[in-house]
């Protein structure tokens, strides 16, 4: 597992070494970064595929679930966090198809973990993008990429991304299986062809951004019993999302705080 020095990255560290099965010696226990009324909500590896989510309650009920993961071979790909929050993407290797994973870590007032998202799909191929200082702000490049989708404007939404862009995503109604569009001609085929005009609305409710890495997570609206979505972006120097990948949980989870 990639080891985390970095400060504050310790609540982190614990979780993946549960999902490890690591019995390396830390100090700590790897359960005490969770609050004792702590809430997780984890998705099997049928994420990638279908939109239910396992919730429990608790510090040891979180733990059982991370520990069912285990054993794991974990490399994190990137992490962005903040006083209130920290979000990883992993990528997981196990018995099992390999994977991209998605943390979410949210502090209580006492520093420990109380909400917990884990979010797994088939392994995404990475991004030749460098991580890159100076980038814009994501938030309003996906809020527009969002308007032009729920508009079906899938020329101007399809804009917003690089023209090498990897975009990862659940399957879209009717689908058995996750989308994945190299480059952004076949992103635009795969809007009009494959997702089509939907009512649908992504609304972002929190956004973390370090350099060009974006984690993003929100609720749909205008479906009935619209849930909520995570996702990951990279962001380069132009503005523009050079890699993409999604996932969604019919189940609303309480926002972060």
């Amino acid at each position: 597992m990639t080891s985390l020095q970095a400060p504050g990255l310790d609540a982190l560290e614990d979780v993946l070494a549960l999902v490890e099965g690591s019995s390396r010696t830390t100090g700590r226990t790897p359960a005490s970064c969770l609050a004792p009324d702590a809430r997780a909500w984890l998705a099997s590896s049928e994420q990638g595929l279908t939109a239910a989510i396992e919730s429990v309650s608790g510090a040891e009920a979180s733990t059982a679930a991370l520990a069912r993961l285990a054993p794991s071979s974990l490399a994190v790909v990137a992490t962005v966090r903040s006083d209130q929050a920290c979000w990883a993407e992993i990528a997981r290797h196990s018995d099992a198809e390999p994977e991209t994973c998605l943390a979410g870590l949210t502090y209580g007032p006492g520093g420990q973990v109380s909400r917990l998202v884990w979010l797994q799909a088939p392994l995404v191929p990475p991004s030749a993008l460098d991580d890159v200082e100076s980038v814009p702000d994501g938030r309003p490049i996906l809020e527009r990429y969002f308007a032009d989708l729920v508009a079906s404007r899938f020329r101007d939404a399809a804009a917003h991304f690089a023209a090498g862009t990897l975009y990862s995503h659940p399957p879209y109604a009717g689908g058995d299986a996750r989308v994945l569009f190299r480059g952004r001609d076949a992103l635009e085929l795969g809007f009009a062809t494959e997702r089509g005009a939907s009512p649908a609305r992504q609304i972002v409710t929190n956004l973390w951004q370090r350099d060009s890495r974006v984690f993003v997570e929100g609720i749909i609206e205008g479906i009935p019993a619209g849930g909520t979505f995570f996702s990951t972006a990279e962001i380069s120097r132009e503005g523009e999302i050079d890699r993409y990948v999604a996932f969604y949980s019919a189940a609303r989870i309480p926002g972060a705080q």
